[in-house]
């Protein structure tokens, strides 16, 4: 019985720390977030500095799922090299040692187990009673250090309590290499290399199992992480599949030399440098086989990118446009028709995704038809995928306008290529307006107030009525009447708009909707409004074009 209880209440620990970890990483990514990307991009250019930003975001951060999100996107929009991600890769590993060096140095070396009870107290209070965003941050950073301390001293009593009741000889003769796997597929498990770190410090601190074995059970965990990066690119684009692959043969080969040197590297931090205590001689060793990580590979990191760059190339593609990637600007006539088919195409997509996050899919709608013409490349992914997707596709298209800009054309060809690439604006913005607003109509859906339900109805009605209108003017094949329904569906958004606003105030009226859902609600008829009124701004500069001069 007495073991069960210490069971839970190491497991109960565990929890506990690893909200806390959850806690700091989001309040420090809501405080710093913007600052860090920006200072992750301008810091990257070169690879000694990309290491030094990856550790030290990381050991800020205090997590390196969190950076790597951020390095993907970067690589993903080229603004990073695969060389210079692999430097903050690598560098990354180092600064996710950091948060065993604050558990080492003040969770066991310091009792904080009465001063964790006042941070949970105050932060926690904070959290619940703070109405402005960032003191909610604050408090939470507070709340995530109380629980992560708390839940550190859970794990030490169960621990110590378990130590003493249990014969643990079994325990202290398995050897690292026997731990190595455990500690491989424990953070493989739980995900966190934070929360192996402090199993193996609090195991370590009660003599459950020895430092050679600690130090196995720690490398172990260093390969378990990139299990999660691993399962992350399955389906990815080939530069997450890159980086994520780099994470695990850089992890791989740190992890077995830190193997073979297990007793030489604890020989040198005990005897050599004079550390006496056990838990600061572990964290010791994770960061110094990790720094050997990066002195063994920082050399070699063009020949990594290099290898790396050649991998995951079937398939892949490096545009996306359908029309723009084999045409020549320097043919302005051919170059024109295509550009006009791709934003044809781009404004398919457009109509296609804004309706995906109303969640309407209906056969009436000729786009429909239109989307399993698509290549797969172009309907795969999630709502946030296929939007990034349209944003890298407006990049291109005015890559291509720019070097079509450069070609001698006829005042009607400049003409038609201006009207073209305000067609792209207008359709970008209208995707925009409505990703704005995804997050509402998803709590909207979701919400069990039958008035906000039946305002989200309506909402969606009015999404449906306009664009099955604006459906059949894209596609349609006789423009003679085109300038005439775009003026009827302008007058057709605004009445709905209207009527939207004013059932909206009925229902505020009649106190069936709060102030907070009425001033949502408001926001979201707008933002509509203002993508629909943007369709049809794109929609007419794409149809209501003169037939373009052929270039001589």
């Amino acid at each position: 019985m007495d073991t069960a209880l210490d069971f839970w209440k190491f497991a109960a620990g565990l929890g506990v720390f690893l909200l806390g970890l959850d806690f700091i990483e989001r309040s420090l990514k809501e405080l710093t977030g913007a600052r860090f990307k920006r200072f992750l991009r301008d810091n990257t250019q070169k690879p000694l500095r990309a290491v030094l930003t990856g550790t030290l975001v990381t050991a800020v951060l205090q997590s390196s799922s969190v950076v790597t999100l951020m390095l993907l996107a970067f690589v993903g929009a080229g603004i990073i090299s695969l060389q210079n991600a692999l430097g903050v890769v690598i560098g990354a590993n180092l600064g996710t040692t950091f948060t065993g060096w604050i558990v080492a140095t003040l969770g066991f070396e310091l009792n904080l187990g009465d001063s964790a009870l006042p941070a949970v107290a105050v932060g926690g209070l904070g959290y619940v009673l703070f109405s402005s965003r960032r003191l909610k941050d604050i408090a939470r950073f507070i709340l995530g250090f109380g629980l992560l301390f708390l839940g550190l001293e859970y794990m030490k009593d169960s621990i110590g309590d378990l130590a003493a009741s249990v014969d643990t000889d079994m325990l202290r003769s398995l050897g690292p290499y026997q731990l190595f796997v455990v500690g491989a597929v424990l953070t493989a498990i739980i995900q966190s290399s934070s929360a192996s770190m402090v199993i193996s410090l609090t195991a370590l601190s009660a003599g459950v199992i020895s430092l050679e074995g600690a130090a196995g059970l720690v490398i172990g965990s260093d390969l378990g992480t990139t299990g999660t990066t691993l399962l992350g690119s399955l389906g990815g684009t080939a530069p997450k599949k890159r980086v994520a692959l780099s994470h695990f043969i850089f992890n791989l080969v740190t992890d077995a030399v830190a193997l073979t040197l297990i007793g030489p590297l604890l020989w040198l931090i005990r005897d050599g440098i004079g550390v006496s205590s056990d838990p600061l001689t572990l964290v010791f060793f994770h960061s110094s086989f990790n720094l050997l990580g990066i002195l063994i590979f920082f050399p070699i990191l063009p020949s990594f990118a290099d290898f790396l760059s050649k991998r995951f190339v079937t398939g892949e593609r490096p545009y996306v446009n359908r029309f723009l990637e084999h045409c020549s600007p320097q043919v302005p006539a051919q170059s024109i028709d295509a550009l006009q088919d791709e934003v044809q195409s781009m404004l398919i997509q457009v109509l296609l995704l804004n309706l995906s996050a109303f969640g309407i899919r209906d056969v009436l709608f000729r786009v429909s038809d239109e989307e399993s013409k698509l290549p797969e490349y172009l309907r795969e992914g999630s709502y946030q995928e296929r939007y990034e997707r349209l944003k890298r596709l407006e990049g291109e298209i005015v890559d291509f306008f720019l070097k079509l800009q450069n070609q001698e054309l006829t005042p009607e060809q400049s003409k038609k290529v201006h009207d073209l690439i305000l067609s792209v604006r207008n359709a970008t913005n209208a995707a925009k307006d409505v990703k704005d607003i995804e997050h509402n109509l998803v709590e909207f859906h979701r919400s069990i107030s039958d008035s906000v339900i039946a305002a989200h109805q309506s909402l969606v009605q009015y999404v449906r009525d306009i664009y099955l209108r604006l459906d059949a003017v894209l596609l349609a094949s006789d423009q003679s009447a085109l300038a005439e329904e775009l003026g009827a569906i302008t007058k057709l958004n605004i009445q709905h708009h209207d009527n939207m606003v004013h059932e909206i105030y009925l229902r505020l009226e009649k106190r069936t909707l709060s102030e907070i859902e009425t001033s949502t609600l408001l926001n979201v008829a707008n933002e509509i409004y203002n993508a629909n009124r943007l369709l049809l701004a794109s929609i007419e500069d794409l149809r209501l074009q003169e037939p373009a001069e052929a270039a001589a």
